[in-house]
């Protein structure tokens, strides 16, 4: 069934943003894939909103399926939150009294000397007891695997982590809810996504509609104690420890001078100035049924909440908004997340993500393909290595009387598995280097996985049973957990302890993954430490996963050409009669914006941006008269993007030294991107603050960095956007050089699954000019699309107007970078092979007439 109007749209909408709607509209009733291409600046957000969810009210939003799988790493407290507990769970005192016995009986009348000694023999006894039971908690439960790999977990009565602070409050469980159709809106950053949020709410969806936005941990975290910890690895880190342990809160207190015990909600004291303990949720947020139930109630109630709004409402109630968000999913039909979230199997398993019959939308796609091979590449570091070793040997010498078999079978493997893998980044580490060499990391080895393998000697171990212990057994949180108390009792402070083990578990499964798509590398950094590194290669096998589940699948974005390419390296798997196209212009008219591709300085050099040439003081001093004439013309603000940081540190010192950075002072205040992002933001207002005040600025950017992508300079804050040069990726890098082998090898489609080439018979010494048609264009695609990215951030709505300088005789050839620019741009673009006169008397025209 055709739609022809959408009357959620808030506005009468413009030509192209109505067939854009149709367009979506007629993908979801034939379902499949759609690839969607709306320049920046059109409102291509609001017009997938509006169709999408035109579509979705159309077919009844009380349309349901099946309901999610709710087999994840939620803490126990979730799990509980629709349970009771039939019976209570000993208490820590009652535990210790079964292992003392007769040290509560009545005491022995013998003489002075016999009692005191009792009492200390009782005191010592007690103490070791209560000492096991403190580690208890660390013990790894009774692992079995038979013969056929089936593995079972025997388990305690009431799970791994029955203990629960909410005993005091008697709550209902949460009704069992029809799931309803859910529409998945992905996008790369948190800023895209808030975005989302903010056009969702201009229409009537934000009210009819529930919509839940999911983040990381780092984003929506409120307790400030985890928060301080910085980096996102150790964040997410810190909150799994506070989850799968308890910690011990203790207070002093004075008893009589026997040994006594005390039973009373969970507490035990022994002896004179011993310490209480208590156990209780670490973090306060993840404590009360009430709060978490009044939170998950906001949230499905009000008006779609981004990720600070979800933060807000958890430091108001009290209430872990992460999985408050999570607890909220199953109710949702707009559900709003991260690339990642969506792409990583085993993390939307963990969310309780399931995908059958839904709609997926991945905005930003021009960088998807490399997004899902680095979701499932890992690296694994000598420092991890040497903490799992540690700690799995403490862990062992602890608990070794007290373990399985299985356990100290699996334990003594990893073991092996550790030393094997220390042993061969140390070899690597000793090599002794060359003089000079500076690179910030250096490839020492690149293999596949079979050889990586057979290299450690560790062939005769099952990679795939081992994986499976670590995820059923809890090794990681058990192990980790008490190498935290060990270290702590040491007064040793270090990161988590899990900061090692994770990174472990998640390159074991990656080797576990992969056959003839995944290379093992093996880098050395400047400062001599060495890692592992491993490359997915092949994204099609895993993003077909999405596909096959979903009903329709929509790719959009500003630009993702070359269609070929996405579909060759994404959806080769995907029939013709299965993938839409659409793309369509801009809604700027063709008199507000000038795109010029120039190859002369106002001197009269040639521009050569080449890596060979640019740091020739000629080629900076011509960018930079260049820069000082056009400060001139144009009003307002101008961005400059550099291929990288290097080349604008270098540019910028000789500009300082020539006075050239004097002479565009005269006209305008000169900014520069930190490379710090957190500095990003401030800078900006600056910027913006220097143009509005009618000094006008210039800006220095990087392709690449914050400002290239998800930085919007509308108006005043981008009237004239200059490309300098091709910003085309290091031709030695190894891992770029390694998917450009990949690629260029790959067979027809026909052929896909199997491997390109024998690893017998596979290239060494790979180069850049050896690759074939395929891995140049996959090459020079990475460059244009960058270029694509840069230049876009300039002309955001329909009375915008900018010009665009491409900024090397590269771009005035015939078939060259300028073929592969957006159609929008190509129609208007004017190549100027000659003087920069003619150049000059074009920009001075276009501003003449837009400016007012």
């Amino acid at each position: 069934m055709a739609r022809e109007e959408f009357p959620a749209f808030p506005f009468q909408p413009y030509a192209i943003q109505l067939q854009l709607m149709r367009a979506v509209y007629g993908a979801l009733e034939k379902g499949g894939v759609a690839i969607v291409e709306s320049p920046t600046g059109t409102g291509k957000t609001l017009s997938l909103i509006c169709s999408v969810l035109q579509w979705l009210e159309d077919r009844g939003s009380d349309s349901s399926r099946g309901g999610d799988d709710k087999d994840s790493d939620e803490p126990e407290w979730m799990k509980e939150f629709s349970t009771k507990r039939d019976k209570p769970v000993d208490t820590k005192a009652k535990v210790v009294k079964k292992k003392c016995g007769d040290f509560f009986g009545t005491p022995d009348d013998s003489s002075p000397q016999r009692r005191q000694r009792d009492s200390h023999r009782k005191s010592k006894s007690l103490q070791a007891a209560v000492e096991d039971e403190d580690d208890e908690e660390f013990l790894l439960e009774d692992y079995s695997s038979d013969g056929g790999g089936i593995t079972t977990m025997k388990r305690k009565p009431g799970g791994a982590y029955s203990d629960s602070s909410d005993s005091d409050e008697d709550e209902e469980g949460d009704e069992v809810e029809a799931v309803p159709l859910k529409i998945f809106f992905c996008s790369r950053t948190h800023s895209q996504l808030s975005q989302f949020i903010r056009e969702l709410k201009r229409t009537s969806f934000s009210t009819s509609l529930k919509t839940v936005a999911l983040g990381s941990r780092k984003t929506l975290c409120v307790n400030q104690d985890v928060l301080k910890l910085g980096s996102a690895s150790r964040i997410n880190d810190r909150c799994l420890d506070l989850q799968k342990k308890k910690k011990s809160s203790s207070q002093k207190v004075s008893t009589r001078n026997s040994p006594s015990f005390v039973s009373h909600h969970n507490f035990f004291q022994v002896d004179d100035q011993r310490m209480i303990k208590s156990k209780t949720s670490a973090c306060p947020f993840l404590k009360k049924q009430r709060q978490r139930k009044q939170f998950k109630e906001a949230v499905v109630a009000s008006q779609p909440m981004d990720i600070e709004d979800l933060v807000h409402l958890g430091q108001k109630l009290g209430s872990c908004p992460y999985y408050g968000s999570r607890n909220s999913l199953p109710m949702a039909q707009v559900v709003v997340l991260p690339y990642q979230s969506l792409l990583h199997a085993a993390t939307r398993e963990s969310l309780g993500i399931n995908l059958k019959d839904s709609v997926v939308i991945f905005d930003e796609a021009h960088n998807l393909v490399d997004t899902v091979t680095n979701t499932y590449s890992s690296q694994l570091s000598t420092l991890q290595l040497r903490q799992v070793s540690s700690q799995l040997s403490e862990y062992l010498s602890r608990f070794r009387t007290r373990l399985a078999p299985a356990n100290r079978r699996y334990i003594q493997t990893l073991l092996v598995l550790v030393q094997a893998l220390l042993e061969r980044l140390m070899s690597v580490g000793s090599r002794e280097k060359e003089p000079g060499v500076q690179d910030v990391q250096t490839p020492a080895a690149i293999t596949t996985i079979n050889d990586f393998v057979f290299s450690l000697g560790i062939d005769n171990i099952n990679l795939f049973k081992l994986c499976r212990y670590i995820k059923e057994s809890n090794i990681v949180n058990k192990v980790s957990g008490y190498g935290d108390k060990y270290l702590s009792q040491q007064n040793e402070l270090t990161p988590s302890s899990t900061a090692g083990f994770h990174p472990l578990a998640a390159f074991l499964v990656s080797l576990t993954t992969a056959q003839s798509d995944g290379r093992v590398l093996i880098v050395e950094s400047s400062d001599g430490e060495c890692m592992f590194k491993f490359l997915m290669l092949d994204a099609a096998k895993h993003f077909s996963e999405v596909v096959q589940q979903a009903r329709t699948v929509i790719l959009a974005g500003g630009t993702l050409q070359p269609v070929a390419e996405l579909r060759d390296r994404l959806l080769f798997q995907v029939p013709d009669e299965s993938l839409h196209f659409f793309s369509c212009g801009h809604i700027v008219p063709g008199e507000s914006i000038l795109p010029l591709a120039i190859a002369k300085g106002p001197s009269g050099k040639t521009f050569d941006f080449t890596y060979q040439s640019r740091s020739s003081p000629q080629m900076i001093e011509e960018l930079g008269r260049l820069l000082i004439n056009i400060s001139v013309i144009v009003p307002e603000g101008i961005v400059v993007f550099f291929p990288s940081f290097e080349y604008e540190s270098q540019v910028h010192k000789c500009w300082d030294k020539s006075g050239i950075l004097s002479s565009i002072l005269k006209k305008k205040n000169i900014f520069r991107e930190p490379r710090n992002a957190s500095a990003v933001e401030a800078v900006l207002q600056e910027y913006k603050t220097s143009i509005t005040t009618g000094g006008g600025a210039l800006l220095l950017s990087v392709v690449g960095g914050k400002m290239s992508e998800g930085i919007n300079f509308s108006d005043g804050m981008g009237r004239c956007v200059v490309m300098v040069g091709l910003p085309y990726p290091s031709s030695r890098d190894p891992e770029l050089l390694e998917k450009i082998k990949y690629i260029d090898e790959l067979n027809n489609t026909k052929n896909r699954k199997e491997s390109s080439s024998p690893p017998s018979q596979q290239r060494t010494g790979f180069t850049l000019q050896q690759c074939g048609h395929r891995g140049r264009d996959y090459y020079e695609n990475l460059c244009i699309k960058a270029v694509n990215q840069s230049i876009g951030r300039a002309i955001r709505h329909a009375k915008d107007y900018a010009a665009i300088l491409l900024l090397d005789g590269r771009y005035v050839t015939t078939g060259g970078p300028a073929a592969k620019l957006p159609e929008w741009i190509k129609e208007h673009l004017v190549v100027v092979r000659g003087g920069f006169g003619e150049a000059h008397r074009l920009l001075h025209r276009f501003f003449k007439h837009n400016h007012r």
